[in-house]
């Protein structure tokens, strides 16, 4: 009874150990996500402190400076001591953080020492409104959606004959000017449209102070807290007052087609003949100016990077697109399948399997390495778009299935012979 006792008492023990160790291990991690958030805060502002004001600093090469910085920080401190892996804490995760308040924090830096709107504004028009938002604000986090309410209500004040800007942080794509080097004195109205407002934080502060004098309307605003957060006309989306329906459900987008992206890194059977990176580089040049929505697409089964776990759920989306650029022998067959239009691009200098089943298949759109570039690549899906290759799809059906039909009788025929009583 002694000896049971004890092993309960034991078995408890060791219970409550690891209990404890798993305890210290979530407080650890806990502390170890705050001070990395310290780690980027004081880093960015040490930075910023050293940047005058006549600084033109990339935010890319800056940020990749501050968190250069801050990794050695952060592995050196008592993380380590912890014995806690860089994982646990999520680095990437702090590396996002940095990104986006060092951005914010330059920002801030910028806009609050300048000047005040120019007393001398009588040449200037009295009725010029700055359309702002999350998308003027570097680190802001700008949404395809926030765009979309923005352009709605620069066509209303198109419409109504009031001239308008469009503040951009430029990361964005959107064109417009700068936020920090307007000046006020310029514009009698300041619009903020979309997304979450808080006007007790800085740069909303910043905002309203500086355009205070001219009429302030925040438009397709989430609020929290009722009455008018620092505006003259608050339209809010939310509050705890009312609710519309977000502006970006009227706006009209006109559809582009869709270009299936599927690529094929290297392939080593052909060692010195691969010329896969240069594939690469001329599709995604290619797609940073077409006017397409790509769908990157992959056939992997493994590890799938988008996410597909069958062949079926692959050509399900397949079909959607419009057009199939690729430099993988299945992408052209299973492209070709299901009568999409294939550019097909082959990566191996002097022609591999890609030309070999195009041939077999009877495909004409076909890119050698030798002659690819973004103008070609271009060119040629702009005819798939245009002809729609319904004749030649066809053509290639017809020719594949007969192709694939020989190859059963002569599988079929092996078997046969197989099965003969002399060859058993």
């Amino acid at each position: 009874m002694e000896k049971q006792t004890e092993t309960i008492r034991v078995v408890a023990t060791q219970q409550e150990d690891a209990g404890r160790e798993t305890q210290a291990v979530e407080k650890a991690t806990v502390r170890a996500d705050i001070k990395a958030q310290k780690v980027a805060a004081s880093l960015g502002v040490r930075l910023l402190e050293r940047v005058s004001l006549e600084t033109k600093m990339d935010l890319d090469a800056a940020a990749k400076r501050v968190t250069a910085r801050a990794e050695a920080v952060y592995r050196a401190s008592a993380f380590s001591q912890a014995r806690l892996d860089l994982r646990l804490v999520g680095w990437e995760t702090l590396k996002q953080f940095l990104r986006k308040e060092f951005a914010a924090r330059w920002f801030q830096f910028r806009f609050k020492r300048l000047p005040g709107p120019e007393a001398d504004s009588a040449a200037r028009p009295v009725r010029r409104a700055l359309v702002a938002g999350h998308f003027s604000i570097p680190g802001g986090g700008g949404t395809f959606g926030d765009i979309e309410a923005q352009e709605k209500v620069c066509e209303w004040l198109s419409e109504t004959g009031i001239p308008f800007d469009v503040a951009s942080n430029f990361e964005d794509g959107i064109d417009g000017v700068w936020l920090e080097q307007v000046n006020p004195a310029e514009y009698a109205i300041f619009i903020f449209v979309c997304g979450p407002w808080y006007p007790q934080k800085a740069i909303p502060a910043m905002l309203l102070q500086r355009f205070g004098h001219c009429l302030k309307i925040g438009v397709n605003l989430t609020v929290a807290q009722p009455g008018q957060a620092g505006f003259d006309f608050l339209l809010a989306r939310d509050n705890p007052n009312e609710i519309r329906a977000d502006i970006a459900f009227g706006r009209k987008v006109e559809a582009l087609p869709v270009v299936g992206v599927l690529l094929v890194e290297r392939q080593a059977a052909y060692g010195s003949r691969q010329r896969h990176l240069y594939v690469r580089q001329i599709f995604e040049e290619y797609l940073k100016t077409a006017q397409v929505v790509p769908i990157w697409l992959d056939t992997i089964v493994y590890g799938n990077k988008v996410g597909l776990q069958s062949g079926r759920q692959f050509e399900s989306l397949l079909r959607k697109v419009d057009v199939l650029i690729t430099n993988r022998l299945h992408g052209l067959v299973l492209g070709l399948k299901n009568a999409v239009p294939v550019v097909a691009v082959d990566s191996i200098a002097g022609g591999g399997k890609v030309t070999a089943q195009a041939k077999a298949l009877g495909w004409p759109v076909l890119i050698p390495v030798e002659e690819l570039d973004v103008e070609k690549l271009a060119e040629t899906v702009q005819m798939c778009f245009e002809r729609g290759m319904a004749s030649e799809l066809e053509q290639t059906h017809q020719q594949g299935l007969a192709s694939i039909d020989r190859t059963r009788a002569e599988f079929e025929k092996i078997l046969q012979d197989f099965n003969r009583p002399e060859s058993l």
